[in-house]
């Protein structure tokens, strides 16, 4: 059978009689020594990884917004609408096709200079001057809010790439901290292992702690695999993979917001100017639709030679200019469009009026977040302070039997709750500062 060893202060050695469950403190103090090997080599690890990455690789969001920019499929996609848009223009601005028909007399018409036995026609309509220009104009006023539609786009997900990668930077601060508070676990089981040692404490304290570690240990890996589905969605935005280290974004003065804001920048308003403009462009070339037509054309004439006489020209073939003039008789359809196009003004006004009280509100708010969250930082880190203090002197009450443990292990827990809260309330200014922008963009 094999014998069972602890660790003990002065190195390995047996049970006594009974193995391990005769011996307590041995056994804590054995577990104790394989979880602090493990988490020594997992350090080792994880330090051994952090100095081998290549600082040059990690992604500040500058950098991270030109990619989003420039390789974007959707942002890309808008722009080929926008192209596209254009090239209707030079096919809207020209004449209509030349008409050319022709026939052949079965029953020849018998004219002085013989019979006529075939006709060529040639025919080209001529719109009311200014209709073409108009409908060119019209085009490209179509295509303008695509290019508005791309940029708010573009804001949205640069919101979206912002606040991802904020919450990829809480992540990872909170990694931190809750390592932190790994360390102090271990050396808050030390004190509590002496203490059982000593026979002035309760091994329950011991397994109350690990059982402690393990939560954050989890917690730990939860973050890492958010913030590895945070990094998927920023290589989407991006469209490319890219090396998943962040670069923790310095905080900046507040963007102070103006008593009067002026949103008639922002792309999603601009674009109702440009429909206002479409309109008033299609009331313009209806109107000039409601006009006449014009149409101008030449007919020849195949005529044959008369066999009974001999007229001066006989078989003299026959050239006859034309002129036709097309003239709308219902005006009523050219009202219709006038109404609809006014009525349509007047639906686009009352829909920026509701972007724009929409805009202003979660301007608002998003200000009133964010200066409550720098007040709740600062308030944190005042706590966070004072905690850590009460905390050093509680360590040594505890270990002088003069504190209970639950009281440590509770000004512990809360010590924990403040830095993670700290860390939410820095995302949160930062996160709300990106919704400012994105509604009174600055870049």
């Amino acid at each position: 059978m094999l014998a069972a060893l602890v660790w003990h202060s002065g190195g390995p050695r047996r049970c006594p009689a009974g193995g391990p469950r005769r011996c307590p403190v041995g056994l804590l103090r054995g577990l104790a020594g394989v979880l602090a090997s493990v988490r020594g080599l997992a350090s080792g690890i994880i330090i051994l990884l952090l100095t081998t990455q290549n600082p040059a690789s990690s992604q500040p969001l500058d950098s991270l917004r030109q990619l989003l920019r420039e390789n974007n499929p959707e942002l890309i996609a808008l722009e080929y609408d926008y192209r596209a848009a254009l090239a209707i223009s030079p096919q809207l601005s020209q004449l209509p096709d030349l008409e050319i028909g022709g026939g052949v007399s079965i029953l020849p018409v018998e004219t002085r200079l013989g019979p006529q036995r075939a006709r060529v026609m040639v025919t080209q309509m001529l719109p009311w001057p200014g209709t073409l220009a108009a409908m060119s104009a019209l085009a490209d006023s179509r295509a303008q809010p695509l290019l508005e539609q791309a940029a708010a786009l573009q804001l949205e997900l640069l919101y979206t790439l912002e606040t991802t990668y904020y919450a990829i930077v809480a992540a990872e601060e909170q990694i931190d901290a809750l390592t932190q508070s790994l360390t102090l676990y271990e050396s808050l089981q030390e004190l509590a292992l002496s203490r059982v040692e000593n026979s002035r404490g309760s091994s329950v304290d011991v397994y109350r702690t690990e059982l402690r570690a393990n939560a954050e240990r989890r917690r730990i890996e939860q973050l890492r695999a958010e913030i590895a589905m945070s990094w998927s969605t920023i290589e989407e935005l991006v469209n490319q993979d890219l090396p998943r280290i962040v670069i923790v974004p310095q905080v900046a003065v507040p963007r102070s917001i103006p008593d009067e804001l002026d949103l008639a920048d922002h792309p999603q308003l601009r674009v109702f100017a440009l429909q206002e403009e479409i309109s008033r462009r299609t009331v313009a070339l209806n109107d000039l639709e409601a006009r006449p037509d014009f149409a101008v054309g030449a007919d020849y004439i195949v005529t044959g030679r008369r066999t009974d006489m001999e007229p001066d020209g006989n078989g003299r073939d026959a050239i006859l200019p034309r002129v036709m003039l097309r003239i709308p008789l219902s005006g009523g359809r050219f009202r219709a469009v006038r109404d609809e196009e006014a009525l349509r003004i007047q639906a686009i006004t009352s829909r920026r009026t509701a972007v724009v009280n929409q805009f202003t509100a979660a301007i608002e708010r998003a200000d009133i977040a964010r200066l409550d969250a720098q007040q709740r930082l600062v308030f944190l880190r005042e706590q966070v302070t004072t905690l850590e203090a009460a905390l050093t002197i509680a360590r040594v009450e505890y270990a002088n039997g003069r504190r209970a443990f639950d009281e440590l292990l509770e000004l512990q827990e809360q010590l924990i709750d403040y830095r993670t809260e700290a860390i939410t309330a820095q995302q949160t200014v930062f996160t709300q500062s990106a919704l400012i922008d994105r509604y009174l963009p600055s870049r």
